[in-house]
């Protein structure tokens, strides 16, 4: 996940589950079947400039695997990448 992922999207997420409900993705509502990984991206905190603070999600949604991400400081979810 070197770049900033550049494809916005629309996540579904209740505040009282631990995971999203669904995405939507160039058009089309994907439902999340299942949550397979989360890790954070957390670095350049020294400089403004270089800062990053991100999660990531692996979710499975109609057979396909996705990486969503979560821009903490834009507070904006991108799609890192479509498996």
């Amino acid at each position: 996940m070197a770049g900033k992922p550049s494809e916005p999207i629309t996540v579904v997420w209740p505040a009282t589950e631990h995971a999203p409900r669904a995405f939507v993705w160039r058009g089309r509502r994907w439902r999340v079947d299942r949550v397979l990984q989360r890790w954070s991206v957390d670095t350049g905190w020294w400089n403004e400039r270089l800062r990053v603070d991100r999660r990531y999600l692996r979710v499975v949604a109609a057979g396909r695997v996705f990486d969503l991400c979560y821009e903490r400081r834009e507070r904006r979810w991108y799609l890192a990448r479509a498996l």
